[in-house]
């Protein structure tokens, strides 16, 4: 091991402490910071003296600067703390990836803070002296050519620039609103033609004072899938349309972007575009578009993440169902395998009758299943018209199918089969089938954007749960939502606790929900519910309930 690896080794070891003891936090930090100063040092002194002295780089850097971030999202009391060190630490940070990476940070939790405007000599320090990159946050950008202009101030990097971290605080904080157009107005001078632009655009969102425009273009980006974006946009302008291009056909990113991993190498330029794979959801699209039953059902909303399992997996048949969500429609994908070597399946369907408000209106059958040689076959059902709150329901299944003996030594198949058919597990459609994660970086941002026109309240007894972890855990699984700004967290001896959770529901509507629960015999939680449409609202409490 060498000794920078050794040294990681250290800080990830104290890293682990703080989860232990986060009561320990202040002197645990305190310690860290004295690392990262210690290390600029030896680097100093190495550079003009002694090759010898041991030097931690970027790994070594980036291993405290993780660790402090964590003890700042662990207990909100050590944010100010946190923040101050690091706003020393990007004083001479000559890594672009920690840099833009810390004034992200700066400019998410900074104007939450008793005294936010300490932080803005750190930020315009970094525009007034430091490289494009860190300037612009230049070096996350995804798109290229014309796509470029379109998402340079609309999509939620975890690398943010200085000019956005300060956009941020004057969106937050009515009193430094002034102070931050008048730096965004020294920005719009700069050499560079992205910190011009987006100082430029900063300043004509933040000079309309509205809290939605500050909410849809400042503190909250895109959520959409940004390969995705790239190729829709590809596509739109290869067939040229009178209609304008609807964002709503992007699909969601599978993975916020807020919670993705920076890179484990140091940034100093802007990274060339790289070719990027198609996401398990565009896989999916396209495999369905090609199965001529099911066209003409729209863009594919979300697919479950994982496959169900129907059957045991030492079975004679292994069944897996991936659920497929459509505006109006869902297709059920069964993938199955026969493990019997003396036969041959044909023309398998998975017959399925719904309890609720669901149709069954084809099925796609998998022609040919021999042994051990994985088949698909699809259950195309329209979603319900009459209740449309009843999106909850429990599929019975039946395997439908012909079987042909075969000779388990030469394949050969027998003429002549019998029809057969294996009963399978019950399948579960929730409300989460239907409702699609997203980052929402300021959620009050966010509640003010959505408005409260659609706003519905109820108030229910979770009588089988006895404790708020359990409660919250239960909440976030059974609806599917993202919990924001850490809110799945519950802190300990509390009695009370609000959990806030954000989400887009099919046809690409967000939806947000703030539960209020409170803890005596049994957890009583009160939920609030918003959108831009009143159907999610219903279907949020219909199914709480």
């Amino acid at each position: 091991m060498t000794v920078i690896e050794s040294m990681v080794v250290v800080v990830q070891a104290i890293s682990a402490l703080c989860q232990k003891y986060p009561r320990k936090h202040a002197v645990l930090m305190n310690f860290l910071f004295s690392m990262l100063r210690e290390e600029a040092l030896a680097r100093a002194a190495s550079a003009l003296s002694s090759p010898l002295v041991p030097q931690g780089g970027f790994e070594y850097k980036r291993a405290i600067v993780d660790c402090i971030i964590c003890i700042i999202e662990e207990n909100t009391e050590s944010k100010e703390t946190g923040l101050s060190h690091l706003c020393e630490f990007i004083e001479d940070c000559e890594f672009t990836v920690l840099a833009t990476r810390i004034l992200h940070l700066l400019g998410q939790e900074g104007p939450k803070t008793n005294n936010p405007s300490k932080y803005i000599r750190f930020i315009y320090n970094r525009v007034v002296l430091e490289h494009e990159e860190v300037r612009a946050g230049r070096g996350c950008l995804a798109l290229d050519g014309p796509f470029r202009a379109l998402a340079v101030n609309r999509v939620c990097f975890i690398n943010t620039g200085a000019v956005s971290a300060l956009a941020k605080f004057g969106a937050q904080n009515e009193e430094m609103l002034p102070s931050i157009l008048v730096l965004l107005k020294r920005c719009v001078m700069d050499d560079d033609n992205e910190v011009r632009d987006r100082a430029t655009f900063y300043l004509s969102v933040l000079a309309q004072k509205q809290k939605a425009l500050n909410a849809g273009y400042i503190l909250n980006g895109l959520t959409v899938s940004i390969p995705g974006l790239e190729r829709a946009l590809q596509q739109y302008t290869l067939e040229p349309s009178e209609k304008p291009f609807d964002l709503k056909s992007v699909p969601l990113a599978t993975t916020p972007m807020a919670e993705q991993r920076t890179e484990s190498t140091p940034i100093t330029a802007a990274k060339q575009p790289e070719k990027v794979a198609a996401t398990r959801q565009e896989i999916f699209q396209e495999q369905l578009a090609a199965v001529p039953e099911l066209q003409g059902l729209g863009s594919l909303f979300k697919s479950s993440p994982e496959p169900v399992a129907l059957t045991e997996s030492e079975t004679e048949y292994v069944i897996r169902c991936t659920k497929h969500t459509f505006p109006e429609h869902m297709v059920f994908q069964f993938d199955c395998t026969n493990t019997l070597n003396d036969q041959t399946l044909e023309n398998v369907t998975v017959q399925m009758e719904p309890t609720e408000a669901y149709e069954v209106l084809c099925y796609v059958p998998a022609r040919n299943l021999p042994y051990n040689q994985p088949g698909t076959c699809y259950t195309l059902v329209a979603l319900p018209k009459e209740d449309p709150t009843a999106v909850g329901c429990t599929f019975s299944c039946m395997m439908k199918f012909t079987v042909k003996d075969c000779d388990p030594t030469t394949g050969e198949t027998d003429d002549e089969g019998y029809e057969d058919e294996y009963v399978l597990e019950d399948l579960e459609v929730t409300v989460a089938d239907h409702i699609q994660k997203v980052m929402k970086l300021n959620f009050e941002a966010a509640w003010d954007e959505v408005g409260d026109e659609f706003e519905k309240e109820e108030t229910f007894t979770l009588s089988t749960i006895k404790t708020l972890e359990e409660a919250v855990g239960n909440i976030v699984k059974f609806l599917g939502m993202h919990p924001c700004e850490r809110s799945d967290k519950v802190p300990d001896n509390k009695n009370t606790h609000t959990l806030l959770l954000a989400g887009v529901f099919r046809g690409g509507h967000d939806i947000l929900v703030r539960s209020r629960l409170l803890l005596l015999d049994t957890v009583t939680m009160q939920v609030t519910a918003r959108s831009s449409e009143e159907l999610p609202v219903d279907i949020i409490l219909a199914s709480v309930g």
